[in-house]
């Protein structure tokens, strides 16, 4: 850690000598800086060298991307650090993962808008509770490593989905989708009300966020399709697929989404096909009618999912 802590003086140092017209070998060489430093923060096994690097990378990343010249840069050789932007370049967010302990992820993170504009974002999901109806800043953001972003319009103002994942604990994982938009004074929000979902229950409600919490043990489909113009995601069903440990969700093989409508509002499609349509066994309700009609057959009628009866 000591030679990136030299590294990191002798680039402030550079940086007020150029406070005017930063020389581009600031941004280069801040650039292998980090590279280290994300590699401390993914690999290290000392949660203390893991928390001073992603400190670090945070204050170097931050005054690299405060030169004007980094919005021309390209920050892919960046393994570990997520980057998504629209196709109008219009903004790119960078986000990374630290590993706490098995139990503890937190998340790390910065806007950049191609007016210069840099926003750091600070991971509050740990103190958050309904955050499928709040409205989060930047400096209160539920953390997540984002993997994609769509654009949309909405309410006459461009907004964008964020696809995010939170290893959230050992045994549950979580995949959300968030909505970033920019208020009336030009700062970033998220959380809009904009993303209508099916709850448990079978209700239909309008969230700000949608979140996705699943076991560990299975892998979950959170995405937008480009060729299908919707979001398509797995449904998901209470099991318990991991032994002696509680339910939790998992899919059931089906898979629901979301599509714009003219309204500007993500409406729920309860059963898209995906690939081919014949390899989908159940749709998005089955599991519920399954459940309904168990309760409503005589107790001497009901049957196991052999065919025997109980």
């Amino acid at each position: 850690m000591k030679t990136y802590l030299l590294l990191l003086l002798n680039l402030s140092f550079c940086c007020q000598m150029y406070a005017t017209d930063v020389d581009t070998t600031f941004i280069i060489e801040s650039k292998a800086a980090m590279r280290g430093l994300i590699e401390d923060v993914l690999t290290s096994q000392s949660l203390k060298i893991r928390e001073e690097a992603s400190k670090e990378l945070e204050v170097l990343l931050e005054k690299t991307l405060n030169q004007k010249e980094s919005l021309e840069h390209d920050f892919a050789q960046l393994e570990g650090v997520s980057i998504v932007q629209p196709e109008d370049k219009a903004l790119r967010i960078f986000t990374w993962q630290l590993y706490i302990d098995k139990e503890h992820y937190q998340y790390r993170g910065f806007i950049q808008t191609k007016e210069g504009k840099v926003y750091r974002l600070k991971d509050n999901s740990d103190d958050m509770r309904t955050v499928e109806f709040s409205i989060h800043k930047p400096e209160n953001w539920y953390g997540a490593l984002y993997y994609n972003l769509q654009e949309f319009k909405s309410e006459g103002k461009t907004m964008y989905l964020l696809f995010g994942y939170d290893a959230f604990d050992f045994y549950n994982r979580r995949k959300l989708l968030d909505v970033l938009y920019f208020d009336n004074s030009g700062r970033p929000r998220f959380g809009k009300s904009v993303i209508e979902i099916k709850d448990g229950s079978g209700r239909m409600r309008k969230v700000k966020r949608f979140v996705m919490e699943y076991s560990s043990s299975v892998n979950v489909t959170l995405n937008y399709s480009k060729e299908q113009e919707k979001v398509i995601y797995d449904h998901l069903v209470y099991g318990s697929p991991i032994k002696g440990v509680g339910p939790s969700n998992v899919p059931d093989g089906s898979y629901s989404g979301l599509k714009l409508g003219k309204s500007g509002f993500w409406e729920y499609i309860s059963k898209v096909h995906k690939d081919d349509p014949a390899n989908i066994l159940v749709d998005a309700t089955s599991y519920e009618r399954m459940i309904q009609n168990e309760k409503e057959q005589p107790k001497k009628q009901q049957k196991d999912l052999f065919g025997r009866k109980k």
